[in-house]
């Protein structure tokens, strides 16, 4: 009888150990967001535009020129040298027509 309980005692200690283990490792896990995607931006005017993207620069034709950059927040847009927007969450995986910026 001693011996079953010995037993029972060491297997519900086992067990509670795994299940200590299990909500430390579930309670350290951290939630990060992160920029990502990318960005279209599509040159919908009649001009030709020179577009800085923060990472490298293009000439889109007009009426239909495009390109695609990675989504990286914080960093600026230029048009013709002058900042048209700065990237938010909100850009990421968009397309974006550069009319709506261009006033």
């Amino acid at each position: 009888m001693k011996k079953i309980i010995l037993v029972s005692a060491i297997v519900a200690g086992a067990c509670m150990s795994f299940t200590i283990a299990k909500t430390v490792e579930v309670d350290n896990i951290e939630t990060v967001a992160t920029s990502g995607g990318k960005i279209t931006l599509i040159n919908d005017t009649g001009e030709k535009l020179s577009v800085h993207t923060g990472s490298g620069s293009c000439s889109l034709n007009p009426r239909g020129g495009k390109t695609s950059f990675s989504c990286n927040i914080g960093k600026k847009v230029k048009v013709n040298g002058d900042v048209v927007f700065t990237i938010k969450e909100s850009h990421c995986g968009e397309t974006i027509k550069l009319s709506e910026y261009l006033n």
